[in-house]
């Protein structure tokens, strides 16, 4: 493994976490909902850091990964050769990443100033088959250190802010003179995973406890609510003479005065349909224990899917494969439940061995389309059929640095809905089409469509 050959811990250490690392230098789409990166950007031929957060009980940690034209950006190494670090080097390295972090990465932590601790620093041997894509800077480019820092924790807090300050020029800025680049980060903490992103402009992250739970996470769609109307139409037209089921209309049709509505004369051939108001002696009604659901309107239709819709994105944001379940049980059913659980589980165990990260930043509705709205006719529940159009914007980390995406897709959604709630039962994906600008300059647009 790249950073395996050369390990350097303080002298004073006695025991160090060391994780799996495995490096990779293709950019790896891991979400459906993002398009695909060019290879050849990767690795960048410039400055870059990767940078990883994550809370746990006894410490804040930062994982940072840097080429060493970072580190030059960064601060003052000396060593013998430019283009490398030489093992033995590692120890004064350390001494020197301490010195930066004391100066420039103290995390102020529920109002106290804490110092980091760096530790467990590894000296990458990098694959020479990338060299030829490092053009200005060569070795430099490809030769990394990774290192941890740690700000320990005396209890869990629940206010933090760390500032990073260090932002190299952009070599790829199109603007003259060239911007500086902004880093992009991923913080995991409380059992929730989200993209950071620092920048000249806005280079402190900061956090607040709250809840993670599903509940608060997730949008809140209210169930279909149960309609008692047509059994109160029943109490109020049987004292008026006789109500007969005609099988032929599948309706009750007046017939007297004298005899009394009876629940064995229910005919159960035909779901249950509201009641219309009287024509020439004849009335729709449900009969009084065959409870139905009120179908919403085709606005309330809308307010539903578009929310439930969304909440299938947000259950990337969990770590726990619990939590990536129970969100998606919250918004999907049946088949698909299953099959979108297993795509996001196999995406996030991708994401660890490839190094790539995958994210959704925001989810617009473009044009919404309510084809039917009806009763199940073997259960009091509620079928939706919708058209939807919606734009996905999505975003790709890798190697330190982002390649923004935007997708559109057009899809055939069937919902259902009863007393436990709204969930999505099928999706059929008819186009799907990336209408953000691409990196690689294309000049048309391509779009695919299922029939």
């Amino acid at each position: 493994m790249p950073f395996s050959a050369h390990i350097v811990t303080p002298p004073s250490a006695c025991s160090h976490r060391l994780s799996s690392l495995i490096f990779a230098v293709a950019c790896v789409i891991i979400l459906s909902t993002s398009a695909v990166a060019r290879p050849m950007l990767d690795p960048v031929d410039g400055p870059h850091v990767d940078l990883k957060l994550s809370l746990d009980e006894d410490a804040l940690r930062m994982q940072v990964t840097m080429n060493i034209v970072f580190l030059d950006e960064a601060m003052a190494f000396e060593r013998e050769l430019a283009d490398r670090i030489d093992p033995a080097e590692g120890p004064a390295l350390l001494e020197t990443l301490q010195r930066w972090a004391d100066a420039d990465l103290v995390a102020d932590i529920d109002g106290v100033a804490v110092n980091p601790i760096v530790d467990g620093l590894l000296i990458n041997d990098p694959d020479t088959t990338y060299l030829a894509l490092m053009v200005r800077t060569g070795m430099r480019g490809l030769r990394k250190v990774r290192f941890d820092v740690e700000w320990p924790l005396k209890s869990q807090p629940s206010d933090i802010s760390l500032q990073w300050y260090v932002y190299p020029t952009d070599p790829f800025s199109s603007v003259v003179p060239p911007e500086p680049i902004t880093i992009a980060a991923e913080a995991q903490v409380e059992g929730i995973r989200e993209a950071v992103f620092f920048s000249e402009q806005a280079p402190v992250w900061s956090w607040r406890s709250g809840s993670t739970a599903i509940n608060e996470r997730l949008e809140t769609i209210a169930p279909p609510k149960s309609s008692h109307a047509m059994a109160s139409a029943v109490a109020l037209h049987h004292r008026r003479g006789r109500w007969r089921w005609c099988p032929r209309s599948h309706c009750w049709r007046h017939v007297g005065r004298e005899a009394r509505w009876s629940r064995s004369s229910c005919s159960p051939a035909r779901p249950w349909s509201p009641m219309r108001a009287p024509a020439s002696g004849v009335v729709q009604i449900q009969p009084p224990g065959s409870e139905r659901l009120q179908l919403p309107t085709s606005a309330e239709a809308e307010a539903i899917l578009v929310p439930l819709h969304g909440n299938i994105y947000r259950a990337f944001d969990y770590v726990a494969e619990t939590d990536i379940y129970d969100a998606l049980d919250r918004s999907v059913s049946g088949d698909l439940l299953d099959e979108l659980y297993r795509t996001i589980y196999a995406s996030l165990v991708m994401e660890e061995a490839q190094g790539a990260v995958s994210r959704v930043t925001a989810v617009r509705p473009v044009e919404v389309e309510i084809e039917s709205i009806e009763p199940d006719p073997d259960r009091p529940e509620i079928l939706m059929e919708v058209s939807y159009r919606w734009q996905v914007d999505g975003n790709v980390t890798h190697w330190g640095h982002v390649h923004e995406r935007t997708n559109e897709y057009l899809a055939e959604l069937g919902v259902r809905g009863s007393e436990d709630g709204w969930r999505i039962e099928s999706v059929r994906i008819l186009e799907q089409e990336r209408i953000d600008e691409p990196e690689e300059d294309v000049p048309t647009r391509r779009a695919s469509r299922v029939r």
